[in-house]
């Protein structure tokens, strides 16, 4: 026995007429049945991000070079991962289209050129992972033309050894 055609019809796919019986009818259905009031739903608790009880600290610069130092599309993006390793731990994004970007550390300074200052930790990280121990770690820069880190296409990497607490790393990105 099909109520009101409400079991076979999706929520993405039913038309709007539909939606007013059914919301009006599912919930009598269920008073009916259970013999009891309709109870308010409970509020939704808001997701809360995991806490990392890790106090590492990572930080530095990243001198853009060539036509980086121009670019106004794109993304960079900061990543901790063990060396070797392409899954990141922590990672730090900064949205060059963004007309604030400079709030992310990105600096032009007086020469023209421009920097990444950056500082990775359990509060600027967009991962909450907890780092292991037993790791030797390196930070990545990756400047993506297209904003989209999964393409691939026409990106720029860098590298540079990376251990726990130290906040004058310094790499290169960019096109000679």
């Amino acid at each position: 026995m099909e109520s009101l055609g409400c079991a076979a019809v999706t929520p993405h796919s039913r038309p709007s007429w539909i939606a007013a019986p059914c919301a009006f009818a599912l919930p009598l259905a269920l008073v009916a049945a259970c013999g009891a009031e309709p109870a308010e739903p409970a509020p939704r608790a808001a997701a809360a991000r995991p806490a990392i009880d890790d106090p590492s600290r990572f930080g530095g610069t990243i001198e853009l070079r060539g036509a980086l130092e121009q670019a106004e599309q794109g993304s960079l993006l900061v990543m901790l991962r063990g060396v070797g390793q392409s899954a990141p731990l922590w990672a730090y994004f900064v949205d060059l289209r963004d007309p604030a970007a400079e709030r992310s550390g990105l600096v032009r300074r007086d020469d023209g050129s421009r920097a990444l200052h950056f500082t990775l930790d359990r509060t600027t990280t967009l991962i909450g992972a907890p780092l292991p121990h037993d790791v030797a770690f390196e930070l990545a820069a990756v400047y993506d033309p297209d904003g989209d880190i999964d393409s691939k296409d026409g990106q720029l990497r860098a590298s540079a050894p990376a251990r726990r607490g130290d906040l004058a790393i310094r790499m290169e990105l960019g096109t000679p």
